[in-house]
């Protein structure tokens, strides 16, 4: 690392680096000498020497002309121990604040479907999906990214649970995905009593929560929190147990 590089990186920059490099090696000089040196122009050379001084790394000597002398090299030093002092009190105070911005909820909106069919992709970032709701808005709205999505997880043998409600559609796609022998052993579909509903479709993958939404707008919003989509999977397990087998 050349000395103008190392300067920069324990807190001078470029100009002030170029001025005290000067300076160190004119020992005492005026402005005029500095300037040229160091290659700055006078004008800039008296500001930078005014920051200088202020860093305790220069000092002006009593004469009839401005004359300036390079402190010792050592100030550098003292100054980076006495910022990593600073860092070091200020760093859990840092570390908290990091830390709770990682702990809030997280919320996320797509619109549209290729917001929904981005949110779908998302889903294989993980390493399994519980859905509940119904998949007759699906069906209806976007096949397309439906079946897009049911052949990424049939290739990745993709472990899904999946929550119907007693309706026509999706009497007949639990149907079909029973007589397809890819699914047998990743893809597990189970019916809410028949007086229960779900307006839309939900999922529960990783540390997410999606709620999905056709009518009469096309979103899904997506929640990123450990605690919420922990609970959400215990009431689905719950749930789950009790549900009625196709």
């Amino acid at each position: 690392m050349e000395i103008l590089d190392t300067l920069k990186f324990v807190g001078l920059n470029e100009k002030e680096g170029s001025v005290y490099l000067a300076l160190l090696e004119l020992g005492t000089a005026d402005v005029s000498e500095i300037a040229k040196k160091s290659g700055i122009k006078r004008p800039t050379c008296y500001l930078v020497l005014d920051d200088l001084r202020s860093k305790g790394l220069v000092s002006q000597v009593p004469a009839k002309i401005n004359l300036f002398t390079a402190e010792s090299p050592e100030k550098l030093s003292g100054e980076l121990y006495k910022k990593q002092e600073l860092l070091k009190r200020f760093l859990p105070n840092l570390q908290a604040l990091h830390n709770a911005k990682k702990e809030k909820p997280q919320v996320q909106l797509f619109q549209g479907k290729e917001g929904v069919r981005l949110v779908y992709n998302k889903i294989f970032e993980s390493d399994s999906v519980w859905f509940f709701g119904t998949i007759q808005e699906v069906l209806k709205i976007d096949p397309e990214a439906w079946e897009e999505f049911l052949k990424k997880a049939k290739e990745r043998k993709f472990q899904i649970r999946d929550f119907l409600i007693r309706t026509p559609e999706d009497e007949a796609y639990a149907k079909r995905v029973k007589a397809d022998q890819a699914y047998r052993d990743h893809y597990e579909i189970r019916f809410l009593p028949q007086n229960f509903r779900f307006a839309n479709d939900n999922a529960i993958f990783g540390d997410n929560v999606v709620f999905f939404s056709f009518r009469p707008q096309i979103f899904a919003v997506m929640i990123t929190s450990k605690e919420i989509a922990q609970s959400l999977k215990v009431l689905h397990e719950l749930a789950w147990k009790n549900a009625e087998l196709i």
